[in-house]
């Protein structure tokens, strides 16, 4: 398995391989490609020889994206919609409304559904792979995480007018939600962990969350802007210091601003 690092400023990296090619704010991997987002285009490389194979145009604003069945989703915070498209030709297959100003996409565990936290709309919004809408749950505050859980999910919302602070919910399969943790910082990211627990980032602290809601550990981070779970272990970018690390403290690669990452 090979680990790919967005970095708007210095450039797509594989950890283990060099650089590939310009700077992106979402990447993901699927179908034997990498695809990553910058500025009003997705271009595509393979996987394996990092060759580039394409470039095809996105909305401006893609801070996230996914691969799901046989096509590539990318979730604009400029035009408020996520879009999915052929993952050869690049080609624009359907787009649907996503909230406003939408933060994060997640799919799920079965790989048939999507989830995109909402933003401002103040909502969980879920699709499925032809980006049907199949649920939408209002949440507290500005949507800005989201994550799939054994049963449920989990939203990671910013609440307050001045001073923004960070919550967390739990939303049941019946639509419930509940407040599970709350921190004074703005919120960054989420990632739902093996065994459903899942570790919040928020400015300046990493916090693991077991399933029951009670702390297992925290972590000082400047800025965590991505998780990725691999399976073996856990990485983050952090955005402020430039770096992508274990969880553990080892830093795998050394940038300017890593903010995205993906496995291949």
């Amino acid at each position: 398995m090979s680990i790919f690092a967005a970095d708007r400023e210095a450039g797509l990296f594989r950890l283990d391989g060099g650089r590939m090619g310009p700077g992106g704010q979402a990447v993901c991997a699927g179908f034997g490609r990498v695809y990553c987002a910058g500025p009003g285009e997705c271009r595509c490389y393979s996987a394996g020889t990092g060759e580039m194979l394409g470039v095809f145009p996105v909305p401006t604003g893609v801070c996230a994206m996914a691969c799901l069945g046989g096509m590539v989703y990318a979730l604009s915070s400029d035009s408020d919609s996520v879009s999915a498209f052929h993952p050869e030709t690049g080609q624009l297959l359907i787009a649907a409304p996503a909230g406003m100003y939408p933060r994060a996409l997640c799919k799920s565990p079965c790989g048939r559904y999507l989830a995109v936290a909402g933003g401002a709309a103040g909502e969980i919004l879920i699709f499925d792979g032809q980006l049907r809408p199949v649920g939408r749950r209002r949440v507290p505050g500005t949507a800005c995480g989201v994550c799939f859980l054994p049963r449920g999910l989990c939203a990671l919302c910013a609440v307050g007018d001045g001073e923004i602070s960070s919550r967390l919910y739990c939303i049941s399969p019946r639509g419930n939600v509940e407040e599970r943790f709350a921190h004074p910082a703005p919120p960054c990211a989420l990632c739902a962990l093996p065994g459903g627990g899942c570790l919040v980032g928020c400015h300046g602290e990493i916090v693991c969350l077991r399933p029951d809601g009670k702390i297992s550990f925290r972590l000082p981070c400047a800025y965590p802007a991505k998780f990725l779970q691999t399976g073996r272990e856990t990485l983050l970018c952090d955005a402020w210091q430039g770096t992508v690390r274990t969880l553990n403290g080892r830093t795998l690669y050394q940038g300017r601003e890593p903010c995205d990452l993906c496995a291949a």
